[in-house]
Parts: structure tokens; sequence; C-alpha cells
């Protein structure tokens, strides 16, 4: 298995080469699709950059992404990956979304994952667990195995420390360009 890293080094944002993020929901449903620039790779991670202007496809149709963010995704036991905002987003300031899934494939063109629904979100004023009831609601509708509503938990908790000591890899200056630090 290969090492689990504690930090990477900053990224480099003036390359790469381009991948495409493919998420669908528990039943196979699509969730999102786009494309990404392809930072870097460190054992088990993956490290992307999706620029603004970037088309998106989803549950919810379609649209552009109108703001930058760096994507870190793991192909190792974590059932998250994380989306770190290269400037606060909306009135609240949004710094970090986690979205809580199933681990990501990649292919070297492709990064597959499934989203299982929870997110945890970091703010300037904190942290917070958002979609609990749609993760009820999909848990009853697709029968979620009581091991992965169990797994899922277990790992929304986890996050929410982690994100709350900014430890890697929620050490969002880490992960955005320097020119963005907020």
């Amino acid at each position: 298995m290969p090492e689990i890293p504690t930090e990477l080094p900053l990224p480099d944002f003036s390359g790469g080469r381009l991948v495409h993020i493919a998420s669908t929901k528990f039943d196979g449903s699509i969730h999102y699709e786009y494309d990404a620039i392809l930072l870097d790779e460190h054992g088990p991670v993956v490290r992307t950059w999706i620029r603004p202007g970037t088309p998106w496809v989803g549950y919810r149709g379609e649209g552009v992404l109108m703001y930058p963010f760096t994507m870190l995704f793991f192909r190792d036991e974590r059932w998250y990956n994380v989306m770190h905002q290269h400037q606060p987003l909306g009135a609240r300031g949004q710094l970090t979304y986690v979205n809580l899934g199933t681990p990501a494939v990649f292919d070297g063109d492709m990064i597959r994952w499934v989203d299982l629904d929870l997110d945890v979100l970091r703010y300037p004023h904190g942290v917070e667990v958002h979609d609990e009831d749609e993760f009820e609601e999909h848990g009853a509708r697709w029968a979620y195995p009581a091991d992965l509503v169990e797994r899922v938990r277990n790992a929304a908790a986890d996050v929410v420390r982690k994100v709350e000591a900014q430890v890697f890899p929620f050490d969002r200056e880490r992960h955005i360009p320097p020119t963005r630090r907020d």
C-alpha cells in the first residue's frame, strides 16, 4: 500500500494535463462531470485544479464553474475528497468543501467516485455538516448497507475534527495559488 502523505509540496499551477472528473450517486446516476488540470500525484493523493469557465454537467443540468478551486482525491481508504476554494465563496465565505464518498479510482485520464451525500464545509466562523436529510433520504431509497452508513458517518466525524484542526489534507493554504492565499 502506498505511503499516506501528511503534507504535499506547494502545487505548480503553471501546467498540467487535462483529466476528466465523473461522480455518480449510489444508484449509478450522474452527479457531476467536468474537466480539471492534473497538478500532481503523491502516493494515493491526486491533486487537480479546476479553472473558472470550466463547463459542467450534472443532475441539476449544466453550467459553467465560475470560481477556481483545487481538488484532492484519494485512492486509499479515505472516504472523502476535498475542494479548496481559491477565494472565499458566497455570503458566508466558504473556504473548503468536503464531499463524503467512495475512494477515487484514477486510470490516468479519468477520476471516478461515488458521492454519498454528506458534506463538510469550512467557513471563517467554523465547520458544518450539510445534507443529513439527503443522506437519510437516499439511504432509504437505495438501501444503503448498514456498514456503508457507519463508514460514512465515521468518516464525517473524522473529517470534522481534521478540518477544525486544519491538518493535511485540510490545510487549504498549501493547495491554492500564492496570489490567492486568504
